[in-house]
């Protein structure tokens, strides 16, 4: 994995842990990406990280819960 693709993990994460949240416009708005590069980088998280999130239909974004 690139610097750049692992940052925008490691951001994801952080986010998760600070906020409880993340969504796709979150990740475009930080670094400037596409909307399909965003939806590409959280489903690249959640396929590394299956249990660190899940996608909250009523609030359409991602929401942390605990990892085991």
């Amino acid at each position: 994995m690139r610097w750049f693709e692992q940052h925008r993990q490691d951001w994801i994460a952080d986010m998760l842990h600070v906020y409880g949240y993340i969504n796709r416009h979150h990740v475009q708005r930080k670094f400037g990406v596409s909307q399909p590069q965003a939806s590409h980088d959280l489903q690249q998280f959640l396929r590394r990280h299956p249990t660190a999130m899940r996608y909250d239909l009523h609030r359409k974004c991602y929401v942390a819960q605990a990892e085991t």
